[in-house]
């Protein structure tokens, strides 16, 4: 085999970093001082981790990152409990080292080293499971599955397993005696297999310690099992020291650490995710020893702020953008990258847009920001970066270099943004890309994720790239003392970028960045009399609402005459003070204004003082072709044109494709040659509701294309009516592709169709089909109340014949949950400040959510939901806990994209809302969160074609042909089998005002001609159906929500009482109706009723208050009633904690009192009979039924009670008593009742014996095992007392897993199998204590 030739050049390093593109190479080579060095920029992202490579040291060795500051607030640790002893450190005197509790409940053993003059220690926990990284977190879980504990693991369940068998073979026919034996064997078996089927590896709990040493704050971090942190290094704060930590073995994490609120809040800082390490590094990683490694600006240093938020996936949060503006001011930060962005249905407004925009306009600060990756449409801008405008937005470049080095691409093609970069213009009419920069990148990555670098790609990273390209001219600028501002450096970037031939400026910008050109700009223009502001352009159109730009995009094709615009320029200067005073009274600009094309007529000239001006522009669509025109009208100063426009005014007309009338079908082939996109508009009929769009490929290349389509509607972001494919041809000529989507009528749809940008080089030739389709509701109607019975609805075709398939489907239900605490508006802390120091206030919601049973939950607050960036709320976020106070999951502003699986059980959400403006917050107080369940499968409902069908359930419509202009009533019945079932399902209360939504859709589902994908039903409408109450519901809603529960035996016991229950004075005949009553007979009837209705009601009021000062003389009324002697029962019950050892004997004997009433024959002969019938049956299985229920609660109570008196300490073997003599005589009392023939030395066998009876008899009527019988104090202890440990763990097991818990049961379990020798399970369950039950809730 032959031996290739060794290569002759080296690999390119410097294109990992892309600098050529930009001239930031040469720039660096000519002026090698410039490199950043003086510049401080700020990283607005995920979080960048200072151990990472590239990012110690700047080129002139300063230490590169500056400070580290987690402004989510996701990293916070409450620290506000604190421990006071004496000042630290103390003097060796051989007790070993100070001591305190931890939060965690570890006893926390203090380093002796650690300065604390005041002796105050702030301790708190925190589990890293919370502000890891997800990769983290499975990587540390799933490594901790493999080590030591599987292996002990599966020795314990060979050993359980081998000791059964042995039994089992050594005593085939078992006695009595070791079948009970036999039983425990087994439950070990069972116990190991259930803790291994359900055991969750606990996350590693870190200690946290806060202390002052008098001159700054130290914090001391420790995950060790036993407390111990004599070896823990205290911390300083990251912008003290200088210093972070690890935490070390599998996870690889660094962190810093800050304190705030005076020691009560510590935050961890850790990256979210790797993308911020990653902006970093390409913005200004230095390697001293490799510099072709470098990042573009190698000298400048970084403020490191978080903003992706770890409890909601690295979402950024207004909270958090507030604190980073205010870091940005306190570090005079020069330059600030954000490769963050959504989509905003308002451009350049909203109090996070304008907090952001105040670092320029009010500090002095360049704010440079992704365009977003949502292209290849028009419009797609993201927020900020694309919708501001007083930031660079940048979009993203892909040179034949790059290719080549970053993606080992075999084939060159020319330079192009790449196709998924986000073009514009914004939706107000403004450019939106101002321009472009590489945007792919390999290079630095957290060291948890155990890489060195990484490929990534996007405008988050040709971002970086430009605010780096911005710091080399800042670099020289500052270097040679010349005055510029950000207004003047986006100025420069615009006026000196290169362009790119056949790049459309909705995608490029100006073209890409040019760093020497931009530096020449500035130093040659410095004194210009505009270098401090800006220009406000305010365009005004005919009914239309004011924009930033000329933007015609639906209708301009029926123009007649030119557009009149009217636009408004306004010099805006950063400060209103002094010293800008004299700059103010000088401006006297003489401006002439020149159209780049000549469809767009400005005036001439325009004389600007410090002064709004108002100045006309005509814009004439005639003659223009179908397609995208893009114009813009340049201002110059007339004294010195070489600075180029001062401002600009973009112009945007699309015109549609003309369809010939009649024809709804639209059909091209399209030849694709390189990149560049292919856009088609067409203006969508008024009729249409739907459209389809088929793809074809044409040729025999194979290739990636991407099907976009968009149509805006007003104050909606570019997202709402959206059209996203990839779509890959694989199988040569004539594949085809199919897809369909609602349509907006009347609105401008553009369709493009581009090659993906790896493979733009391949020829292609494709066949696009778009047909425009309608199955219009002209009725509008969209919901109904399920009691009203249908919802009708007018179905209307108003396109061309198409086939009609109504369905209706729901596929959620929803319900409101209103605030159960609605807590006093409060100011928030210093940290929450904005940068004029006046404070911001939060208001905090609690809401209580009970899950009847597993579901997928998404809590939703849609009066605040679906805006970020626009929104005037400063900071939303909400965070659920279960019953234990354990974080379970959280959202924010976009309600769709949370949701969780939540098991049954109670849930409280707290939500925190942050604005300037009391009144404001008050007005949130009553604000509903709406609960929304996916229903495990939809529910169809049933459609008919008239009342008549409806009315008699016959004829469901299945389809339809419809002809041009036909209408069709459907009536859609509100109710049916599957609705009914999915409401008898839930709670009766729950079903009061519950919705299900859903959508409704009349076209036939679309299904690709190849067979591939899953139909679609693309003109789907919301529909919704409202659950009314009916009576019985409404009265199942209204009842106390502290009744006992109807699954509880003492729920059930309590319902044993019937509505009129005969007095034993008064017998009847059976209930038989006698019509011929006198009079007389007619008033003793009313009298009885009376008499049982008050007795009823003082029943109730027993077992609602606990007052027995009424029983004795109802007992002696009816000594037969057992639903009294219930209540009698549950009353002594529920004060037996706190009546000791008489109220435990007290409830054995009541217990016993009800236990003698039940004839468990006669209940059996009932309950067990498989056919019964007699004409009372019902009558008399239902008395059987209340009476188990009777027996069941009376069984658990006395074996509660026995159990306690069993266990307590002054109860002796001899039956003595340390205890008053009430207790003494009661139990004497007891003495005599179970046996004892007055011999108190028999009282703990009687006991003991009475205990077994009770648990006999629950054996024998019920499931021991059941969530109902199932009670830890008295099965467990039951078995534990007899030496059977196993059973015992195995009851405490069952219980865990069919109730809501606490500690006690926990801790329980854990003695229990360390008793077994299961250490290895104890100690698991241990360390879950604290992520089980926390001391207090997850702060906000």
């Amino acid at each position: 085999m032959a031996v290739a030739a060794p290569p002759e050049n080296a690999f390119p390093l410097q294109v990992l970093v892309p600098k050529r593109e930009t001239g930031a190479d040469s720039f660096l080579s000519k002026y090698p001082d410039y490199d950043g060095r003086g510049v401080v920029v700020a990283i607005l992202d995920t979080g960048v981790d200072p151990g990472a490579p590239g990012l110690q040291v700047t080129s002139t060795g300063e230490r590169k990152v500056i400070d580290c500051i987690d402004a989510s607030g996701s990293g916070d640790v409450n620290t506000s409990h604190t421990v006071t002893t004496a000042p630290t450190p103390l003097a060796d005197d051989g007790s070993g080292p100070l001591e305190i509790a931890g939060v965690s409940r570890r006893t926390l053993k203090l380093n002796g080293d650690w300065k604390n003059p005041t002796g105050v220690w702030h301790v708190g926990a925190r589990l890293l499971e919370q502000i890891f990284p997800k990769v983290v977190n499975s990587r540390v879980k799933s490594r901790e599955d493999e080590n030591e504990f599987q292996k002990v693991h599966a020795q314990a369940v060979a050993k359980a397993m081998s000791d059964l068998e042995k039994f089992k073979t050594a005593h085939p026919s078992p006695s009595q005696e070791e079948k009970g034996e036999q039983e425990e064997l087994q439950a070990c078996v069972d116990v190991l297999s259930a803790a291994a089927k359900k055991l969750s590896m606990p996350s590693p709990l870190a200690d946290v310690v806060a202390f002052h040493d008098g001159d700054e704050w130290s914090v001391a971090i420790s995950v060790s099992e036993d407390g111990d942190m004599t070896s823990v290094e205290a911390m300083l704060p990251f912008r003290v020291s200088g210093k972070f930590a690890t935490f070390g073995g599998d996870a690889m994490v660094n962190y810093t650490v800050d304190v705030f609120d005076d020691g009560d809040t510590v935050s961890i800082c850790i990256p979210s995710g790797s993308h911020g390490t990653h902006v970093a590094g390409i913005t200004a990683a230095c390697f001293p020893d490799e510099p072709a490694r470098n990042g573009v600006a190698p000298g400048a240093q970084i403020i490191n702020i978080k903003i992706g938020d770890s409890r909601l996936g690295t979402m950024e949060t207004g909270t958090a953008f507030i604190r980073a503006a205010n870091a940005c001011i306190k570090y005079k930060c020069d330059v600030v990258n954000l490769s963050y962005g959504e989509a905003a249905h308002i451009n350049n407004s909203g109090y996070v847009v304008n907090a952001l925009a105040a670092l320029s306009k009010k500090h002095g600060i360049t704010f440079v920001s992704s365009a977003g990756n949502n292209g290849p449409c028009l419009s797609t801008v993201g927020c900020p970066g694309g919708s501001t405008s007083t930031m660079i937005g940048v979009g993203a470049y892909v040179s034949p270099e790059m290719r080549e080095a970053q993606y080992s691409l075999l084939r060159k093609c020319p330079g192009q943004n790449y196709t998924w970069s986000s073009a514009g213009p914004s939706t107000d009419g403004n450019l939106g890309v101002d321009i472009s920069a590489p945007g792919g990148a390999i290079t630095s990555v957290p060291t948890y994720t155990l890489k060195g670098n990484q490929l990534m790609n996007g405008t988050s990273m040709s971002s970086p790239n430009a605010c780096g390209c911005v710091a080399l001219i800042l670099s020289g600028l500052k270097d040679n003392g010349v005055p510029y501002s950000p207004f003047s450096i986006r100025r420069a970037l615009i006026n000196t970028a290169k362009s790119v031939p056949h790049s459309e400026p909705f995608v490029l910008g100006h073209g890409l960045v040019q760093v020497e050109a931009a530096y020449n700009w500035l130093s040659s223009f410095h004194d210009a009399p505009e270098r401090q502001l800006w220009f406000d352009v305010s365009v005004s159109l005919p009914h239309r609402p004011v924009q930033r730009g000329v933007y015609l995009r639906d209708g301009c094709e029926s123009l007649a005459q030119p557009v009149q615009v009217t636009v408004t320029v306004t010099p805006r200067y950063p400060m209103e003070h002094a010293d800008f005073a004299q700059s103010q009274l000088d401006l006297d600009l003489r401006l002439s204004l020149v159209s780049t094309e000549s469809w767009v007529t400005p005036c001439s000239h325009l004389a600007l003082a410090n002064a709004s001006r108002t100045i006309p522009l005509s814009v004439d669509t005639r003659g223009l072709p179908a397609g995208h025109h893009y114009a813009e009208v340049q201002a110059f100063d007339s004294a010195n044109v070489k600075r180029g426009p001062l401002f600009r005014i973009p112009v945007t007309v699309l015109v549609p494709k003309r369809l010939p009338e009649g024809v709804f079908t639209y059909t091209e082939k399209l030849a694709f040659n390189s990149g560049e996109p292919q856009r088609r508009f067409f203006q969508v009929p008024d009729a249409a509701t739907f459209y389809d769009v088929s793809v074809r490929n044409c040729c025999k290349n194979n290739g990636r294309y991407t099907l976009h389509a968009i149509q805006l509607e007003h104050n909606a972001a570019y997202n709402t009516h959206e059209l996203d494919k990839t779509l890959s041809f694989s199988c040569g000529e004539n594949e085809e592709t199919l897809h369909s989507h609602s349509a907006l009528g009347g609105a401008m749809l553009e369709l493009t169709l581009t090659k993906w940008w790896a493979s733009s080089d391949v020829p292609g030739d494709v066949e696009i089909t778009l047909t425009f389709k309608s199955l219009q509701n002209i009725s509008s109607a969209s919901s109904l109340l399920n009691n009203t019975g249908f919802q009708k609805v007018l179905v209307r075709n108003g396109l061309g014949p198409c086939y009609m398939q109504p369905q209706c489907s729901m596929t959620h239900m929803t319900y409101a949950v209103m605030p159960s605490d609605r807590s006093t508006v409060m100011p928030l802390g210093e940290r929450d400040c904005d940068d004029t120091g006046v404070c911001q206030y939060q208001l905090q919601l609690t809401y209580k959510l009970n899950v009847p049973k597993s579901h997928d939950i998404s809590p939703q607050f849609r009066w605040l939901s679906g805006m970020l960036y626009e929104s005037d709320v400063h900071g939303q976020i909400w965070l659920m806990y279960d019953a234990n106070k354990r974080f379970v999951t959280s959202g924010d502003a976009f309600a769709d994209r949370y949701s969780c699986k939540l098991e049954k059980g109670d849930y409280t959400v707290k939500l925190q809302v942050r604005h300037h403006s009391v009144q404001t917050l008050e007005g949130f107080k009553d604000l509903p969160m709406t609960v929304v369940t996916k229903l495990a499968s939809p529910v169809a409902l049933d459609i008919y074609e008239s009342q008549l069908d409806l009315m008699q359930s016959r004829h469901k419509t299945t389809g339809k042909h419809m002809p041009t202009g036909l209408i069709v009533p459907l009536f859609i019945k509100g109710t049916n089998s599957a609705v009914e079932k999915l409401l008898t399902s839930l709670p009766k209360a729950l079903t009061s005002g519950l919705v299900l939504e859903g959508h409704l859709s009349f076209s036939k589902p679309k299904s690709p001609p190849s067979g591939t994908g899953k139909p679609t039903e693309p003109d789907r409408q919301p529909f919704s159906v409202t659950i009314l109450a009916s009576s019985s519901s409404s009265k199942a809603s209204s009842s106390s929500p502290s009744s006992p529960s109807s699954s509880s035996p003492t729920a059930a016991a309590a319902k044993a009482a019937p509505t009129v229950t005969p007095s034993p004075d008064n017998k009847t005949d059976g209930g038989k109706a006698d019509d011929s009553k006198s009079e007389e007979e007619e008033s003793n009837a009313t009298s009885t009723k009376y008499q049982e209705a008050l007795r009823d009601f003082n029943i109730s009021f027993i077992t609602k208050h606990g007052d027995l000062s009424q029983f004795s003389s109802l007992a002696e009324a009816y000594p037969d009633h057992l639903p009294l002697f219930v209540a009698h029962l549950t009353a002594l019950y529920n004060k037996m904690e706190s009546n000791g050892v008489a109220g435990a004997v007290e409830v054995v004997q009541a217990a016993a009192k009800v236990i003698s009433m039940v004839d468990v024959k006669e209940m059996a002969s009932v309950l067990f009979r498989k056919k019964d019938n007699r004409s009372d049956a019902d009558t008399l299985k239902s008395g059987a039924e209340k009476g188990r229920a009777a027996l069941q609660d009376a069984l658990i109570k006395q074996g509660l009670a026995l159990s306690k008196l069993v266990n307590c300490d002054k109860v002796s073997s001899s039956g003595s008593t340390e205890a008053d003599s009430d207790e003494k005589t009661a139990v004497d009392s007891l003495i005599e009742s179970l046996g004892g023939d007055g011999d108190p030395a028999k009282f703990k066998t009687c006991l003991v014996a009475a205990w077994d009876s009770a648990i006999d008899t629950l054996e024998t009527w019920f499931d021991l095992w059941d969530k109902s019988v199932l009670c830890l104090s008295m099965v467990n202890q039951y078995y534990h007392a007899k030496g059977q440990n196993g059973r015992a763990a195995k009851a405490v097991l069952k219980l865990l897993d069919s109730s809501t818990t606490g500690m006690k049961e926990e801790e329980a379990l854990c003695k229990l199998l360390d008793a077994l020798d299961y250490g290895h399970l104890s100690a698991v369950r241990r360390r879950a204590l604290h992520t089980k039950y926390p001391e207090d809730y997850l702060p906000f």
